[in-house]
């Protein structure tokens, strides 16, 4: 067993998901991707659980509760990246670290824990930190710096979001640096965030959850800001904390208080650097894409999913999702990657699934007044069809000229002017040009008319 069978029970452990997009994730080798699975059935048989599955191209992994606590206590193995997350948490939680000691509880050899710890040591020689050898007892830090700081908190926030899918040493190390129940704690933060407003996220409540670690550990609190103490935001919160954690410790209800005024009265104090990067690219995207006239709402929206993703790819946070592509979202993915490439920016591949999800409607909402005349092309209409239509449409999209038709008239060639609309939608094949539609539906209608405003917004900038 591998890096690559940890990362592909973690992926099945979210979701079902096809060697494609496991190849596009891990940046591993299809026919590796398949070897691995072959081997996590063997194992998966040897413990006596169900084997990983496959339907059409999607593999997935059907286990209870119970079954999956199961897997995860027999599986040992970290990936590469979780083992220096270890040394790094357990290094700076207890400020002191012993090699051999960890090189037994990992199962490591000593070639690999210290080529581990290199990428530890070279994070803290960047960021400051200072350490120093005792003999015969280990490695002890004499200064933290604070950006290690905040790198610990994120790490440890990793843990918090892969609770219940943690093999046995990361579950350790969790059990050993909290000090609270995650469910306790969850019960008393989601009131304070409900009435205060802010919106509630596993992700939120994982960086929450780190937070009150970090206040127990360091002196310094990492997001006190003392121009919030005479907001009535900040007043208000505190009330709240108050209230729902009594049994917080004095530092972390501060220490909470301050952040949650941040995320009301700047969401993106979480990490300032990335609000601007995530500002200069949603520029350019809005250029690149031609979107000139982007309503606030979807604005943020696109903004949000921009920050998010450069946030967690930067703190190896990986949200893995089924994501499906159709043609013309392909399209945009394609554009999208070329951005990134071209400002040596990346994204995971769900959280490109969420920006070009929002370009997307981006794009409807741009070119959808384009749409100026629509025709309707029926088998049987009569004077209360063509009433009840023409009402029901000015009501929903009350900016779009509709004509009601009866579809003979098309086929005798009787209709001269089509070509004066923007759409028609029948309820037969008239001709290739023609959308389609079983029965009237509004919902229906709508989704015809938002595909062409969105294939009108990619004619834009690309050749369909």
């Amino acid at each position: 067993m591998n890096t690559t069978a940890a990362n592909i029970l973690k992926i099945l452990s979210q979701t079902e998901m096809s060697v494609e997009d496991m190849h596009l994730y891990l940046n591993v080798e299809k026919n590796a991707i398949l070897k691995t699975i072959s081997q996590i059935n063997d194992f998966l048989e040897s413990i006596d659980l169900p084997k990983i599955e496959k339907k059409e191209d999607i593999f997935y992994l059907i286990l209870t509760k119970d079954q999956w606590r199961t897997l995860f206590n027999n599986f040992n193995v970290l990936t590469a990246e979780e083992r220096i997350d270890y040394l790094y948490i357990k290094f700076i939680a207890h400020g002191f670290l012993n090699l051999e000691k960890e090189k037994e509880i990992l199962d490591l050899s000593r070639s690999t824990i210290l080529r581990c710890f290199q990428s530890v040591k070279d994070e803290f020689l960047k960021n400051g930190t200072r350490y120093e050898y005792l003999h015969g007892k280990g490695l002890l830090i004499t200064e933290l710096s604070f950006a290690d700081k905040k790198i610990f908190h994120r790490k440890v926030m990793k843990l918090f979001i892969e609770e219940d899918i943690l093999v046995p040493p990361l579950r350790s190390l969790l059990e050993d640096v909290k000090s609270f129940d995650t469910k306790t704690r969850l019960s008393q933060i989601y009131p304070i965030l409900k009435f205060s407003d802010v919106s509630i996220n596993y992700f939120l409540f994982a960086f929450l959850y780190s937070l009150e670690i970090c206040s127990e550990l360091f002196e310094e609190s990492l997001y006190r800001n003392e121009d919030y103490e005479q907001t009535k935001e900040f007043k208000n919160i505190k009330l709240l904390v108050n209230k729902y954690g009594k049994d917080f410790s004095p530092k972390y209800k501060e220490n909470l208080t301050f952040f949650l005024t941040a995320i009301i009265l700047n969401y993106y104090y979480i990490d300032c650097d990335n609000k601007q990067k995530a500002l200069d690219i949603l520029e350019v995207l809005k250029d690149e894409f031609k979107i000139s006239n982007l309503n606030k709402d979807l604005e943020k929206m696109l903004f949000h999913n921009i920050y998010l993703g450069f946030f967690k790819f930067e703190n190896k946070i990986i949200d893995f999702k089924n994501t499906y592509f159709d043609e013309g979202e392909k399209i945009l993915l394609d554009k999208l990657n070329l951005v990134l490439q071209k400002y040596s920016y990346d994204f995971f591949l769900g959280d490109k699934f969420s920006v070009v999800f929002a370009l997307k409607r981006a794009l409807i909402e741009e070119n959808f007044s384009n749409i100026k005349n629509v025709l309707f092309l029926f088998n049987e209409v009569n004077a209360n069809h063509y009433s009840l239509f023409k009402k029901s449409l000015n009501k929903l999209i009350p900016n779009i000229n509709f004509d009601l038709e009866a579809s003979f008239f098309h086929k005798k060639n009787l209709l001269t002017n089509c070509s004066n609309y923007d759409l028609i939608i029948s309820d037969e094949k008239v001709n290739s040009n023609v959308f389609v539609i079983d029965f009237y539906c509004n919902s229906k209608v709508q989704g015809i008319l938002e595909e062409k405003a969105f294939n009108i917004g990619l004619n834009k900038f690309c050749q369909l």
